[in-house]
């Protein structure tokens, strides 16, 4: 990774929603070259900020027969989803990563189902089925 991939990347974290910085380059080469050193980067930030790395879109562009890398902001939610039921009515669903981290780990460290439901504020049925099974 180059110190513009990190200087320009830097910047493209402070972006809001729907903001996009345009780093123009010389040739077809140098365009791939830095696409693929931001996608480098995102994916180093992405151990730090998921969610947020998520959000940083890299793309290559033309515009005015010049060429650039664009690094753009988009409003994105990883985890929530829609799901379809069996009557054909959606609903939105969610996912938190990090409690079920916590909740494997309680687990794995040999907590009591009572410690891990007064440190989460309670189970999920899903949850009691997976780590709880009778």
């Amino acid at each position: 990774m180059s110190e513009i991939s990190q200087i320009w990347f830097d910047e493209a974290k402070k972006l809001n929603v729907n903001e996009a910085i345009f780093v123009r380059v010389a040739s077809k080469k140098e365009q791939t070259k830095l696409a693929n050193e931001f996608e480098e980067e995102r994916e180093t930030f992405s151990l730090i900020d998921p969610v947020h790395a998520s959000q940083i879109f890299i793309n290559k562009i033309l515009k005015d027969r010049k060429q650039y890398v664009v690094l753009e902001r988009k409003y994105r939610a990883p985890f929530t989803a829609f799901f379809r039921g069996e009557d054909g009515n959606f609903s939105t669903i969610s996912v938190d990563p990090e409690r079920k981290r916590m909740l494997r780990l309680m687990v794995k460290d040999g907590k009591s189902r009572e410690e891990i439901e007064a440190t989460l504020n309670g189970l999920t049925d899903d949850e009691i089925k997976e780590f709880f099974p009778e």
